[in-house]
């Protein structure tokens, strides 16, 4: 599971009770006149503007969140980064070079601010909804707090009819996907099981157990990967069989014990991006894990910059959108200087 990701969403403005209303997002006055802004873009803009170095305190779950300079937006395109951050308890520290621990290193009254990366973009042709790519850093993301800011629906703005939804880019359909997907990267299992504990030991070195013997069973995490290898047509069919709702004929290419695993995901490639979803869930909502090698990112202080995940961000667009939009031009609207601490990181951008 990569470390950093990219997490698509839609948003559409429609109405209220007709979830299957296509509003134009760039003409919404045409349906509801008392929607803020006409242009969903702008009124995006607008969003920015509001927290634009500007922290705002979610007391509640005790969580910070601005916008960072720069943004940048052309047309209906826009970028820039979100920083939010924790605070609420004191933590040490501990210096995994220096081998040494800070006591209180970090305050109850200190947030530990990471930047998000995003791109918004309104597509010229399938109108009707916006394209959010958001980062996520681990388990950490600023989704939920991005949209108890930014929808409509939870601020005191008057929107008439107009309804704001905010979604993951899913599919419900998950044989459907395997089809279309242009090729099979891998599938992954994951699950726990029981060892005996001298197993577990029997090659460590760093293990007393001179005095007294280990027994017992303990618990390990269980990953399995596959990959097609060559095999393109049969593994494909083999992931569909894998499906829990689908109904397929048995077939030669081989089977898994799946009551070993607590849970299957899938890596299919679209176009040049790699989307990673749950074969297991009736609804799968994709993300994109991100190689630092792979995918080409300049990384400062163990955090990609912009501008490099600005590049894969709009690959991963134009692999969204249908064929029938206009594409991204693959060259983020953030400069490449932004995110980069000093001139002599540049001599070895990878491990500063």
């Amino acid at each position: 599971m990569g470390v950093h990701k990219l997490i698509p969403y839609w948003i559409r403005v429609r109405e209220v009770e007709e979830p299957q209303t296509r509003w134009d997002q760039t003409n919404i006055h045409a349906n509801e006149p008392k929607f803020p802004h006409d242009n969903l873009a702008d009124y995006f803009q607008s969003f920015i503007e509001e927290y634009l170095e500007e922290v705002h305190k979610d007391e509640e779950n005790e969580k910070t969140f601005t916008i960072e300079e720069p943004v940048r937006r052309e047309g209906n395109t826009i970028e820039g980064r979100i920083k939010s951050g924790e605070w609420g308890r004191n933590a040490d520290f501990w210096d995994i070079d220096e081998h040494e621990r800070i006591v209180d290193a970090r305050e109850e009254n200190h947030a530990e601010e990471i930047s998000y990366y995003f791109l918004f973009h309104i597509p010229d042709i399938d109108s009707d909804q916006a394209l959010l790519i958001l980062s996520k850093y681990k388990r950490k993301g600023v989704k939920t707090l991005f949209s108890g800011l930014f929808n409509t629906n939870g601020r005191d703005i008057d929107t008439g009819d107009a309804y704001m939804t905010i979604e993951p880019h899913y599919s419900d359909e998950v044989i459907k996907k395997i089809e279309e997907a242009d090729s099979i990267g891998r599938v992954s299992f994951r699950g726990n099981s029981t060892i005996p504990a001298r197993d577990k030991y029997a090659d460590r070195q760093d293990v007393e157990r001179t005095n007294q013997d280990l027994s017992g069973q303990l618990e390990v995490s269980v990953e399995q990967t596959m990959s097609p290898k060559g095999n393109e047509d049969s593994f494909r069919e083999f992931v569909k069989g894998l499906v829990r709702s689908n109904d397929v004929d048995d077939f030669d290419y081989g089977s898994i014990e799946q009551q070993k695993f607590d849970s299957a995901s899938l890596t299919v490639i679209e176009g040049e991006s790699e989307l990673t979803f749950s074969l297991w869930k009736e609804r799968i909502a994709m993300r994109m894990d991100l190689d630092p090698d792979e995918h080409d990112l300049d990384i400062y202080g163990g955090t990609p910059t912009p501008h490099s995940l600005g590049r894969v961000a709009r690959q991963l667009a134009n692999d969204l959108m249908s064929e029938d939009n206009s594409k991204l031009e693959t060259e983020s609207l953030i400069p490449s200087a932004v995110g980069v601490p000093d001139e002599t990181a540049l001599l070895n951008p990878r491990t500063a």
